[in-house]
């Protein structure tokens, strides 16, 4: 099979490997779609903390197997233990041993790839493998939005409108949230008007009024956290979605805010089986409007020549068709 190895900081190379073979519990899938993730680009240029090279990256993935070939099925990139506490919770996500999908196991950067036959999530009818791999990104902006308690009403704040920043606007929309975003790049504003009108999301073209119930940042940018705790109104959420690139400027201050007006810091990491389901059947009723975020389907080959760009953040998702050939 045909497949894109990591085997150091921005050494990706097509190579011919064996069909791996599933162990116990495990299926092979064949793939019929990848979305490159940003997450991707940056561990091509500069690795990452659950990262074991060599590695085939692709978290993203929507595939086929061969008991059941005319099915797709979405990729729950995960392999928990399922004994552990978190685990028997109902948070496998933060299983102590988890092994992640193009992180510690290879992913979909191949023609096939193994995987526990539990993660394994059906597509619903009349959903196309190209939508099917924002199930992943989707799940991880409801398992967010879960977390932060979002009710009807709620006004919610979300730094950046990239791809994950609008699953999360999505996501609390459709909990009746109201939503306003911030994002200088007036390109992604432009490619995501139609979207964001629809379902009423409004941008911060100054600066945002504060009286927020939560803010989210799907940015790295440091700066969010002093900002979005500075929007919230007593008793308001700040949700860390994106890890931050520097340590924030302050911090006892943003502490002190944190403690004298009650407000509440949620960390949210991934997610679990479950959310990426409900995020299918988010997909089946929004999915005819985020065809946008799928901005080009490329050939496996042509997968190093893009990662630059990638990495950049300036675009939504790229996707590898393995119907195109090189």
């Amino acid at each position: 099979m045909k497949a894109l190895v990591l085997s150091d900081k921005e050494q990706l190379e097509l190579v011919d490997l064996p069909v791996p073979v599933p162990e116990e519990n495990e299926v092979a899938v064949r793939v019929v779609a990848t979305a490159i993730c940003r997450t991707d680009a940056k561990m091509w240029r500069s690795g990452h903390r659950d990262l074991v090279m060599p590695r085939v990256l692709g978290h993203e993935v929507c595939g086929s197997i061969e008991e059941a070939p005319r099915k797709l099925f979405a990729i729950w990139p995960g392999k928990a233990c399922g004994a552990c506490d978190a685990c028997r919770s109902g948070r496998e996500n933060l299983c102590p041993v988890m092994q992640i999908t193009g992180f510690h196991r290879d992913g979909g950067f191949a023609e096939f790839l193994t995987v526990p036959r539990s993660s394994l999530l059906e597509v619903p009818k009349g959903l196309g493998a190209a939508m099917a791999t924002l199930a992943e990104p989707l799940a991880c902006a409801v398992h967010a939005i879960k977390l932060c308690s979002i009710r009807r009403a709620d006004r919610v704040l979300i730094y950046g409108a990239g791809t994950l920043g609008l699953l999360l606007a999505l996501a609390a929309v459709n909990r009746g949230a109201s939503v306003m975003m911030c994002e200088p790049d007036a390109t992604k504003l432009d490619k995501s008007a139609a979207f964001r009108n629809r379902y009423a999301i409004d941008i911060d073209d100054a600066q945002a009024s504060g009286g927020f119930d939560i803010a989210i940042n799907a940015t790295s940018s440091a700066d969010t956290l002093a900002s979005g705790i500075g929007q919230l109104t007593p008793g308001g959420r700040f949700c860390l979605f994106s890890g931050l690139n520097k340590v924030p400027e302050n911090p006892a201050t943003l502490f002190n805010d944190l403690h004298y007006r009650e407000l509440e810091l949620v960390g949210s990491y991934g997610c679990t089986k479950e959310d990426m389901r409900y995020a299918l059947r988010l997909l089946v009723r929004y999915g005819h409007d985020l065809g946008f975020l799928i901005e080009r389907a490329i050939s496996l080959d042509e997968v190093p020549s893009v990662m630059e760009e990638v990495l950049t953040g300036k675009g939504f998702r790229q996707l590898i068709d393995f119907s195109k050939k090189s």
